[in-house]
């Protein structure tokens, strides 16, 4: 399904998923002028992070004309509870402003959720991590298909399911992805590795060298070659330190180390994927190359 279809208006786009959509939050009044001070967040805003340089730019915005499409809040209590514009009440506090306009509707706690989803999408406001993490709560609160929750936002569900997959990655991985530097690309090829170590040595390295998509595939092939020859010879399993100081030794060098050793003999190899590694390995051990 298009992601063109984000372009359309809440209601529209929540109004016509038949039943198995909640239906879109009744408009209770016109634009309201309401203090900042009764207006409390939305629980279940899906964005996380909001960028500083961009939070004062729509500041010093306000300032000068003002916000200019109202916030959407929730009667609660003696105030409100934000619906949609969780930027915009961010930025207009940074302003000063004491006021800001509202226009109040009826949605459930349910509708919360989708609402500032839909607003997030719309803007392309979310990182993958937040995208993934906010399908998965939609999905888990209204116990739906990937495929139904794909239809309630308009997206194509093969879309939904691979950011839902990030939430596999350690989570080392996925602060990494969170802050941008790394690509869905890369994420995806990251979670074809069957080691969460390896995993996050790679995606440090993907931030310090910029390793293409295409090496870390290459990479990750490598991986799952081993792994299955592996499986072909029954293997003794390895007690508990010998696989502590693999995966230290194997994020300290960047790469797959397998050891092996019994009783007092033994042998340490280090994988070499490319030029680089081979360097980086004998820049560790202070070795000139």
């Amino acid at each position: 399904m298009s992601e063109r279809r984000l372009g359309r208006g809440l209601e529209s786009l929540l109004g016509n998923l038949k039943e198995e959509t909640p239906p879109a939050p009744a408009l209770s009044g016109g634009i309201q002028t309401v203090p900042i001070a009764k207006i409390r967040a939305n629980p279940q805003q899906p964005r996380t992070a909001f960028a500083e340089r961009e939070l004062s730019e729509l500041a010093e915005s306000v300032k000068a004309v003002g916000i200019l499409q109202p916030l959407i809040v929730r009667p609660e209590g003696d105030g409100y509870q934000l619906i949609t514009g969780e930027r915009r009440l961010r930025a207009a506090k940074l302003a000063g402003l004491e006021t800001v306009p509202v226009i109040e509707r009826t949605a459930s706690d349910d509708e919360l959720l989708t609402l500032a989803l839909v607003e997030n999408l719309q803007r392309e406001d979310l990182n993958p991590i937040e995208k993934a993490k906010g399908f998965k709560e939609l999905i888990e609160r209204h116990n739906l298909t990937q495929e139904a929750a794909a239809k309630r936002l308009g997206k194509d569900r093969s879309t939904m399911a691979n950011f839902i997959r990030l939430l596999d990655l350690p989570e080392a991985v996925q602060h990494i992805v969170s802050r941008g530097t790394i690509s869905m690309g890369h994420a995806r090829a990251l979670l074809t590795i069957p080691h969460p170590s390896a995993q996050q040595a790679l995606a440090l390295r993907i931030e310090e060298e910029g390793l293409s998509v295409r090496e870390i595939e290459r990479i990750a092939a490598s991986y799952r070659t081993e792994r299955k020859s592996r499986k072909r010879k029954p293997i003794a399993p390895k007690d508990a330190h010998i696989r502590d100081l693999e995966d230290r030794a194997r994020q300290r060098l960047g790469t797959k180390v397998e050891i092996e050793y019994q009783e007092g003999k033994g042998r340490m190899i280090v994988h070499l994927f490319s030029d680089d590694d081979f360097q980086r390995v004998l820049d560790v051990m202070g070795i000139s190359g």
